[in-house]
C-alpha cells in the first residue's frame, strides 16, 4: 500500500480568514491530543476555548504547521525560538508535535519534522530541542529514534514547596498540623454560624 501524500502548511496569521481556519484545525487536533492523554472531552474543549492556544500562535517567536492528508488535518507541530532566552545561538524548540492515531505510520511526523528542520536552518539554528516528559515512554522513544539525545534533567517544584523549604526554621510537620486543624475547624464554624 502506497503512503498517502502529506501536505504541511504553515499557520501564518491567525487573524486572517485562512489563519482562523487553520487555528480551528490545530485546536481540534490539540483537543484530540489532550483526550488521548486522559483529559475528558469537556475539559479539553474548555481548555481550547480559553484562548491560550490562539494567543501563543499569535506570538512572533512561535510557529505552527498543520499536516494534511487528502485535505484532512491529521497532525501539527508548534515551535518556539530560544525558549529560555539565555542562549546566544538561535535555538528552535519543538513545543508540541502530534499526529492523530489514525494517521500514524504514514509519514506525517516525518513531514512535520522535515518542515521544522527547514525552519531551523532558515533561522540559523544549529540545534533543535524538545522538552519531553520523563514518564512518556512513547514520546521519548519517538524523539530518540530521530536522534534527539538527553542533555539535561529538568526539575520542577511548586512554589509553595520551595517557599516552605526556603523559610528558615519552618517545620513541615508543624505547617501540616496547622492545615489539618484549619480544615477540621472550618465545617464546625460554618455549622455554628448557621
Amino acid at each position: 500500500m502506497a503512503r498517502a501524500q502529506v501536505e504541511v502548511v504553515a499557520v501564518d496569521d491567525v487573524r486572517s480568514v485562512d489563519g482562523q481556519s487553520m487555528l480551528r484545525e490545530v485546536s481540534s487536533l490539540w483537543m484530540t491530543q489532550r483526550v488521548d492523554q486522559g483529559m475528558s472531552p469537556e475539559a479539553a474543549t474548555r481548555a481550547a476555548a480559553d484562548g491560550r492556544l490562539r494567543e501563543a500562535l499569535g506570538r512572533a517567536d512561535v510557529r505552527a504547521w498543520v499536516a494534511r492528508v487528502d485535505g484532512t488535518a491529521v497532525g501539527y507541530a508548534i515551535t518556539s525560538e530560544n525558549p529560555f532566552g539565555l542562549s546566544t545561538q538561535p535555538e528552535v524548540a519543538i513545543d508540541q508535535i502530534f499526529v492523530d492515531r489514525r494517521a500514524r505510520r504514514h509519514g506525517v511526523a516525518r513531514a512535520l519534522l522535515t518542515t521544522v528542520v527547514a525552519h531551523a536552518e532558515r533561522r540559523g539554528s544549529e540545534v533543535i530541542v524538545s522538552n519531553v516528559p520523563a514518564q512518556s515512554r512513547e514520546a521519548n522513544r519517538f524523539f530518540a529514534r530521530w536522534g534527539f539525545s538527553s542533555v539535561v534533567v529538568r526539575r520542577v517544584v511548586s512554589t509553595s514547596v520551595l517557599r516552605r523549604r526556603l523559610t528558615p526554621g519552618a517545620r513541615p510537620e508543624l505547617l501540616d498540623a496547622i492545615r489539618r486543624r484549619r480544615h477540621t475547624a472550618a465545617p464546625a464554624l460554618q455549622h455554628e454560624s448557621a
